[in-house]
């Protein structure tokens, strides 16, 4: 009951006096900005935006429901900001890429997978959060299900790819599908998004028992 005690306190808040979320708000509209000039592809470009755009209106929906703390916030919104960057360059070769060959001495870009891996790592603890709100799951429980959850959505994720890639645009269906001729690329994904959650659930459950946290 603690856990849920800390939340029902965090929901206090009202959004005109979170002024850390603000913040937040405002440096990633600026980045979004940013990235909307001259992406590689518009296209492709307004396809990637479709998940950004569906995020935020869910959480903007569901703010006065259950309004999440600010370090859920703050990971959700670093998250939005690598697909953000992601998203400008159509997941093709960008800075981050150019340092990951050298370092995985690799000639495949690997910035999506790094934004798959972040799925799991970034968006683990905001899903547990709201399932902890949500639901009379035990603590052991919230960890296995919240692990689940993300490997479902990163699967549901692929489909909605899948199906936008064949009746939105065929035509640059392997652009936006990024595969790059991996024929195991979308089990990749699913992969580092599930490692993803593990390796935050993981780092959770040490820092709340040591906090004496649920």
């Amino acid at each position: 009951m603690k856990e849920k005690g800390n939340v029902a306190r965090k929901s206090a808040r009202t959004f005109g006096s979170n002024r850390p979320l603000h913040a937040m708000i405002v440096i990633y509209a600026g980045l979004w900005i940013w990235m909307a000039i001259a992406p590689y592809s518009r296209f492709d470009w307004v396809l990637e935006n479709l998940l950004i755009w569906a995020a935020l209106i869910a959480l903007v929906s569901t703010y006065k429901l259950n309004k999440l703390s600010n370090l859920s916030y703050a990971l959700i919104g670093l998250f939005l900001a690598l697909h953000t960057v992601g998203a400008h360059y159509s997941y093709n070769e960008n800075i981050v890429d150019v340092w990951l060959k050298l370092i995985l001495h690799s000639e495949r870009d690997n910035y999506d997978r790094l934004v798959h891996f972040s799925f799991g790592l970034l968006l683990a603890y905001p899903l547990r959060e709201a399932l902890s709100a949500w639901t009379q799951l035990s603590r052991r429980w919230l960890y296995v299900m919240t692990c689940v959850m993300i490997l479902a959505l990163g699967a549901f994720y692929e489909l909605i790819e899948m199906w936008v890639a064949l009746l939105v645009a065929p035509e640059i269906g392997t652009l936006f599908l990024g595969t790059q001729g991996d024929p195991w690329d979308t089990h990749h994904d699913m992969e580092l998004a599930l490692y993803g959650a593990v390796i935050a659930m993981v780092v959770t459950a040490v820092l709340r028992r040591g906090s004496g946290g649920r």
